[in-house]
């Protein structure tokens, strides 16, 4: 579901596995990573702007779920913009948590809350949005910035999770009191 307030919290920016051994058995079809790659690189920019952590976690070894045949797998994305300032986590397993020090690396920037895109949103970008809730770290999706197996599971995703479109980031930087002003505690759910 998207949603739209932000109120108390500190955003960090988690892209997800966005390496060519995941292109889901498509290497040769870049056009449907074009609108993903490009909400990514708006939205880390944003961050990077704002200067909000934009952390790369990378799978590296572990087991894969499909053999990847090059020797460019562990490379980011082709079009995806980083920057000095960038943070990289190395995971071995699904969920971004397990035996890393990603939590670490989200509070030590004042973060209690993650805005999650990448790759593949029914596997890794969910196991690990869905595990923030066992370190207290508030998850998000970016809408349209998470690459899956199908348009559908996207979609789907976006209803399931709470989700984040380019406007309400915007928003969020900018202080658009709509976004970031405590909620009405009359409309809130318990």
């Amino acid at each position: 579901m998207m949603v739209t307030n932000l109120y108390d919290k500190n955003l960090a920016f988690v892209i997800i596995d966005a390496q060519r051994k995941f292109m889901i058995n498509h290497q040769n079809k870049t056009a449907e990573y074009d609108q993903p790659l490009t909400v990514i690189n708006r939205t880390a920019e944003m961050f990077r702007k704002a200067r909000r952590p934009v952390i790369f976690v990378k799978f590296i070894g572990g087991k894969m779920c499909h053999p990847y045949h090059g020797t460019d797998g562990d490379e980011l994305f082709q079009g995806l913009k980083t920057d000095p300032s960038d943070i990289t986590v190395i995971k071995h397993y699904m969920n971004s948590f397990q035996k890393t020090d990603l939590a670490e690396v989200i509070r030590s920037h004042g973060c209690n809350a993650a805005v999650y895109g990448g790759t593949v949103t029914q596997y890794c970008v969910m196991s690990t949005y869905y595990s923030s809730f066992d370190y207290e770290i508030t998850p998000y999706l970016v809408g349209g910035g998470c690459i899956a197996t199908a348009p559908e599971v996207n979609d789907a995703a976006e209803v399931i999770c709470k989700a984040l479109s380019q406007e309400t980031l915007k928003g969020y930087f900018d202080g658009d009191p709509k976004v970031v002003g405590k909620p009405d505690s009359s409309s809130s759910l318990h």
